[in-house]
This record gives structure tokens, C-alpha cells and sequence, in this order.
């Protein structure tokens, strides 16, 4: 469509520096991040043109373009121009009996991959702005498509199957890899690295898979955790949350050591944690929980503590279904049940 096309041309007018720091972890973190007060102030709704009232499931800004989506149960996506003050509309795709729970933009920023509760999952191409129906896994029915995860080089998608089932598939032809087996229920997982898989559930056991011969390399069981439900990595930290609502963040290094202990066990929220997301710099750590209004935080990796002045008590965030940082930080997206796509500029960050 003409008007991704256009969005793409204007990015890559954008230096070479620019295009670096709004893809993946390429940003250098700043000293200067203030530790007592972090400047935030609230835009337009990103999704205020074209929003419903049911649950928002995912919220992505693009990696190298001021494109962000809103998906969820209302079964659209809907693609806004982020400027934060206008957000204006794009374009809206609807799917039939598809109750979206899963969505995010590949590495190259080309398609968005879309999971459900449903036995396949589609792919949705931004330059022909068209959804293909993608068959689930031949044989295979314990494999489900309403949670996956996207490697970091863009190669590979990991869906979360019954009994502990993960299964790795090629990002380009949508064909299956392998299956590797956790010990207990998946609840949660994530690339670490090219070779690196974090498959981590019940009982609070954490495995590390080499793919190079998908085998576990490492175990460990998380700090004081009966149950994981969510993990997230950035170049150095791991953040793992767990049903308790205690966030534990660990340095990357020490996770492969199965007696690893968190540099800090954050307790801020009181109900399971269900969104762990880093910004590109690493520097700082979003973490929420839908079970109870208002349960959003922002942890400073610098002095590993909470940020003191936002959320407040009027920040109207209601129960918080999604979380996302803009590549550059310049903007937080939360996801609310309410069916909001709350935008929110982060002023210490000078650009999207």
C-alpha cells in the first residue's frame, strides 16, 4: 500500500546512526537516565480514532518506521502514524472468528504475525497490507498459537504448546523445526540469544536450550517462585516475573548457573505478573499486571528501583493488558482491557 511504502521511503532518508539505534538492542544506554523523577507526559490515544471496547492484547511500534498497531479481541488490526498527537489511522484489517491474543512486528519490520486460541495462526504483509491463513502444525496438536516469540535475528517464531511442548519455526517458510520438551507447563519463554532458548512455567523452573543441538544447557529455578509467568532479556539483564507479582532481575551471565540469585527481587506488584518489557537502551523495565487497575511500574536498571513519580494514582491506567517501547523510547504504549491504547512520551528520550 502506498501509504507503508511512503512511511519506508521517509525512514530510510533517516542517518545510518538513526536506523541503528530504532532496531532491536543497538542503543547505547545513558548515564544521565534521572534516578528520582522521569518526565512523562500523556499524548493522544494512539488508537483514539479507531478504538473499541474490548481487551487490547498486543501493542507494537514498528523497528525502523513511526508505525505502531493496536490488535486484540475485537479481531482487527489497526495500524496508526505515531506522532502523538494526531496518531493518525492507517489502515484496518479484519479477521473472522479470530479473537487476536498474540501480535508482533518481524525483525525486518515487513509483516506482523497474529496467534489465537485458534489451530493456526496468519501473517499479515505490510506492503501488500494482506493476511495469509497459515495451517497449524501437521501432527502436532498439543502445539497452540496464542503465545509466541520472535528471535532477535528475526529467524526463527517459538509457539508454547500443551504439557511443556515449544516448538521452533523458521520465520521465513513458516515450516517446523523442532519440538523440545520443558519439565513442567510452558507459561513463558524468549529467545536469549541467536542460539539461546528461556523456556520457564510451573513449579518456577527455568531451562536454557543450545539449538545448535537442542539440548538444555543450564537449569535453574527462579528466586522464591512457585510459578513464572513472564521473562524478558536485554543485553544484560533477564527479568523474570512470577504469579506472586515479585519481579526478579538477574545478570545475564549468572542465569546459566543453576544456584543463580537475582542482583534484586522487585515487589512492587501484589498479582501475577504478566508483562516484563525492556526498552532498547536496557535501561529501564517495564512490568504490569492485569489482574488489578493501576498494577504498572518502571524499574531504573541503574539503581534497580522503582520509578518514584509515574505512574501516580491519577494516571488512568485502568487494568493494563499490553506494554511496548518505541525503538528509540521517546514513547511508552500501554494496552488496556478497556480496549485503550494509551500513549505516553518519555521526555529523556529525544526521539520515536
Amino acid at each position: 500500500k502506498q501509504w507503508y511504502q511512503r512511511r519506508v521511503r521517509a525512514s530510510n532518508k533517516r542517518t545510518q546512526s538513526s536506523l541503528l539505534a530504532s532496531t532491536g538492542h543497538m542503543t547505547q544506554p545513558s548515564k544521565s537516565l534521572p534516578v528520582n523523577k522521569l518526565s512523562v507526559t500523556r499524548c493522544k490515544n494512539l488508537n483514539s480514532r479507531k478504538g473499541a471496547k474490548c481487551v487490547v492484547k498486543s501493542l507494537q511500534f514498528h523497528p525502523g518506521s513511526t508505525i505502531g498497531f493496536v490488535a486484540g479481541y475485537a479481531k482487527s488490526l489497526d495500524l496508526f502514524e505515531v506522532d502523538g498527537e494526531n496518531n493518525k489511522h492507517l489502515h484496518r484489517h479484519h479477521f473472522v472468528n479470530f479473537p487476536i491474543d498474540c501480535a508482533k512486528f518481524t525483525a525486518d519490520g515487513n509483516e506482523i504475525i497474529l496467534g489465537s486460541k485458534r489451530p493456526h495462526f496468519y501473517t499479515f504483509d505490510l506492503h501488500k497490507c494482506t493476511a495469509v491463513k497459515m495451517a497449524g502444525i501437521r501432527n502436532r496438536p498439543n502445539v497452540h498459537y496464542k503465545n509466541f516469540v520472535l528471535s532477535d535475528n528475526g529467524e526463527h517464531l517459538g509457539f508454547q504448546g500443551h504439557e511443556g511442548l515449544f516448538s521452533v519455526i523458521s520465520a521465513k517458510d513458516k515450516q517446523l523445526i523442532k519440538c523440545i520438551n520443558h519439565r513442567t507447563r510452558i507459561n513463558c519463554s524468549s529467545f536469549l540469544t541467536d542460539n539461546i532458548i528461556l523456556t520457564a512455567g510451573q513449579g518456577g523452573f527455568c531451562s536454557l536450550w543450545d539449538m545448535r543441538t537442542w539440548k538444555p544447557i543450564s537449569d535453574f529455578q527462579d528466586d522464591g517462585s512457585l510459578h513464572v509467568t513472564s521473562v524478558a532479556h536485554s543485553t544484560r539483564h533477564i527479568a523474570v516475573g512470577s504469579d506472586s507479582g515479585v519481579v526478579n532481575i538477574y545478570n545475564k551471565d549468572d542465569i546459566y548457573k543453576s544456584s543463580s540469585k537475582p542482583l534484586r527481587a522487585v515487589m512492587n506488584l501484589t498479582t501475577a505478573v504478566d508483562r516484563t518489557v525492556f526498552n532498547s537502551t536496557g535501561e529501564l523495565l517495564a512490568i504490569s499486571s492485569k489482574e488489578l487497575k493501576h498494577s504498572l511500574r518502571l524499574i531504573n536498571l541503574h539503581s534497580l528501583q522503582c520509578v518514584p513519580n509515574w505512574p501516580t494514582s491519577n494516571t488512568p491506567l485502568a487494568h493494563v493488558s499490553a506494554l511496548h517501547f518505541s525503538p528509540n523510547s521517546g514513547y511508552i504504549g500501554v494496552g488496556t482491557t478497556k480496549g485503550k491504547a494509551l500513549l505516553y512520551r518519555l521526555a529523556h528520550y529525544p526521539s520515536y
